[in-house]
């Protein structure tokens, strides 16, 4: 006896969908409101390393190898391999960026020998860009690999001349190009967080230049850091705030869990005292942040990818970051807000300490934490003026406890964005707090690992739950010219999107990829003009319906007649936009008849008349059929049967089965000759003169198949906008009956 089957399982993500119904909804993920045709790219302007009256990059030049792109009013320098370039945004262009200046700087042959001595290819063993800072008003600070020797040099922001004489780059700058590292001036000071070491095992975030001495952090020490990946820093009151991530020491008992984390530390730290903590912080503290859809079990994105800068969003010192899953997980994206003083207030509560390597982390007791507390940036007129001058047991408590115990919560205690349907995971944001007319809509650009922008309008509350309303996902585009951005067949890498910046000025977002940079703007409203209801609905706040039939752009102070609605109120009432009728809200003259409905009823009755006039033909020729006693029996083959009149034909049994006899006669009649075709776009309408009509349809036009005895023809009529195809006759063949198709 076989074993029966067994019973069926669903599979596990419907189960999962199912659970999650159950015990609370995970976020839904509306489409986009609009979709940009792709024919857009080509008017897109783009830097691929064009000089002034060049058309095209020189010949036999290498391709882009882009690292760095910085922003300073409306001149952008771009760090290349080798170069650096100064681009002038203004006057705005529409078909390519060029740079009116270069700096060649490459790494010297003596570097180039030792690093290829070391082991490394040729094409590593170059000067790649990987600092690009704003040091003062009139002078870039810029960082190079140098063929694994990193250098740091000053340069004139106006003309690119080296201003002074290198220094190292070590701590500065990382090795290996392919390095995460991130850096900022605060104070004349330069806070950086990279790796220190050839082999790129020495984490650090180090301090150096200005008037305070050098710091860094405990070097080797899983407990500061274990495999860090550096994304941002910001500087907000009297901190400056990294945000990376890592492999979680808490939670070895799982292996290897990455998680994101964010750590400050003082400004005005001067380091420990000779005993503990000698010219390394004695205010580095480092917290878990929480992004993760709340439930019975919490679904956590865990990897950060990107964060902005502090924004104030419903009055709050505000960061944005996006976090996606691990690559062995299932793919998804999540866009969560973290107040500032939330961030700060977690580092005033509990520590988290692990006993002994084999103990797990636990919290430790308030009664246990010595007095000024570990961590505190020492000021004039505190107990202890300066760090260097903390007890031993405060400073030993701070090098053996960095670790928070409580997470940092999201606003809301929920993502305000979450994408798991993609394909291609979200790695960079970019955010305008002051979008519209009046400057007082957010939007949030999220763009993934090769290029599509998803735009969306995000509700900030002001209350103190930090909760926002839903999320509108306004459009999605694409930023990757695959014409101007590299040779054909470069491959995703290629095409990694390296960062997305706001260019508030132009109206536009500079997406920055190995190859090029394009300059996309932040709205595309043209292609909302002559339909008012696709304007209006498509509640985008940088668009509005202008009084002479236009969608036009709304830069910030706007002035001037114009209708939005970016609540998303109903748009019934503005018309249809497809076909002939047009979407108007303007009033129409006293005593005039709308165009619209003028040509709206001459299409209906010239539809009704072809109707009539077709159905009084085939009742004419039926009521002629009956009276000749003619009987017509229409197979389903008639379509099959070939022009010479072999092959099988089918026929259907009464039971319905189908059947072929190759070696039986044919039907007593079929069309032998070529049908004649008629495709006509519009209304078709199709009375055939026999008993059996075959119809079909697909998009955008009707097909009709008709089958008629001799001598008759078909009543086929297709109406368009204002003229009627030419009526299709039967076909005649040898035998009784003819074949059109219509």
């Amino acid at each position: 006896k076989p074993t029966p089957p067994p019973p069926p399982r669903p599979a596990p993500l419907l189960l999962l969908l199912l659970l999650g119904r159950a015990n609370g909804l995970f976020p839904e993920e509306p489409p986009p409101l609009s979709v940009a045709p792709r024919d857009y790219l080509n008017h897109y302007p783009v830097f691929v390393g064009s000089g002034p009256g060049r058309l095209t990059p020189t010949e036999g030049a290498d391709d882009l190898n882009i690292q760095r792109v910085l922003r300073v009013n409306r001149t952008l320098f771009i760090g290349d391999r080798d170069n650096l370039y100064r681009v002038e945004l203004e006057p705005p262009t529409t078909t390519e960026l060029r740079y009116q200046r270069k700096l060649t700087w490459r790494s010297n042959p003596s570097d180039i020998n030792v690093c290829r001595m070391k082991g490394k290819q040729e094409g590593e063993c170059r000067n790649f860009v990987k600092v690009l800072l704003l040091r003062d008003e009139s002078t870039l600070f810029v960082c190079g690999s140098n063929a694994f020797n990193p250098v740091c040099a000053n340069y004139s922001m106006d003309t690119l001349q080296p201003l002074g004489d290198n220094i190292s780059g070590m701590a500065r700058c990382p090795y290996d190009p392919k390095h995460a590292n991130v850096a900022l001036f605060s104070e004349g000071m330069l806070f950086t967080a990279t790796v220190t070491d050839f082999l790129a095992i020495d984490a650090v975030i180090y301090r150096s230049l200005g008037d305070r001495p050098t710091l860094r952090t405990v070097k080797h020490d899983s407990k500061w850091f274990k495999e860090p990946y550096f994304v941002h820093a910001v500087e907000w009151g009297s901190h400056i705030y990294f945000f990376f991530r890592e492999i979680a020491m808490e939670l070895n008992y799982l292996e290897k869990v990455v998680v994101s984390r964010v750590a400050r530390v003082c400004k005005n730290d001067l380091g420990g005292s000779p005993r503990v903590l000698e010219k390394q912080w004695t205010s580095f503290l480092k917290a878990r942040l929480n992004c993760s859809v709340p439930g019975d079990s919490h679904f956590y994105f865990n990897v950060l990818q990107a964060v902005t800068g502090v924004v104030s969003l419903g009055g709050r010192p505000v960061v944005l970051a996006v976090f996606s899953t691990p690559s062995n997980s299932i793919p998804g994206s999540a866009v969560c807000a973290f107040d500032m003083t939330q961030v700060a207030a977690v580092f005033e509560g509990r520590f988290r300490e692990q006993k002994s390597p084999e103990s797990i982390w636990t919290p430790v007791p308030e009664d246990q934490v010595p007095r000024p507390r570990p961590g505190c940036c020492a000021a004039p007129g505190m107990q202890y003026n300066a760090s260097s001058a903390f007890p031993d047991e405060i400073l030993n408590f701070v090098k053996t406890h960095p670790l928070m115990d409580e997470a940092v919560p999201s606003l809301g205690h929920a993502p305000w964005i979450v994408r798991t349907l993609m394909r291609h995971q979200l790695t960079r944001v970019a955010v305008d707090v002051g979008a519209g007319p009046w400057g007082n809509h957010t939007v949030v650009f999220l763009g993934s690992e090769v290029g599509t922008v998803l735009k969306f309008l995000i509700w900030p509350n002001a209350s103190t739950s930090g909760t926002t309303g839903p999320s509108v996902f306004l459009e999605e585009f694409e930023t990757y010219r695959p014409d101007r951005c590299g040779r054909s067949g470069g491959g995703e890498a290629g095409q990694r999107l390296l960062s997305l910046e706001l260019d508030t000025a132009s109206g536009g977002l500079l997406a920055a990829f190995p190859r090029c940079v394009v300059r996309v703007p932040v709205a595309r409203c043209q292609q909302y003009s002559g339909c008012m209801k696709n304007c209006i609905g498509s509640q985008d706040p940088y668009c509005g319906w202008a009084p002479d039939g236009s969608c036009i752009f709304l830069s910030s102070g706007t002035r001037g007649a114009f209708e939005q609605d970016v609540s998303g109120a109903s748009t019934a009432g503005l018309g249809d936009c497809t076909g002939l009728l047009r979407a108007s809200l303007a009033e129409e003259r006293a005593g005039l008849v709308s165009v619209n409905l003028l040509v709206t009823s001459s299409v209906a009755a010239f539809v009704v008349g072809a109707v009539v006039s077709g159905f009084s033909v085939g009742w004419y020729v039926g009521l002629r059929e009956r009276r000749a006693g003619i009987s017509i029996q229409l197979h389903n083959s008639v379509l099959g049967v070939s022009a010479g009149g072999r092959g099988a034909w089918r026929r259907r049994d009464g039971g319905g089965a189908a059947s072929a006899d190759p070696t039986s006669p044919p039907p007593p009649f079929q069309a032998s000759p070529q049908p004649r075709l008629l495709a006509c776009v519009g209304v078709c309408v199709c009375v055939c003169a026999c008993r059996v009509r075959v119809q079909g349809a697909r998009k955008g036009r009707e097909v009709c198949v008709c089958a008629c005895p001799r001598g008759l023809l078909p009543a086929c009529v297709c109406v368009t906008a204002g003229h009627a195809c030419s009526v299709p006759v039967c076909v005649r063949g040898g035998g009784p009956s003819g074949l059109s198709v219509g």
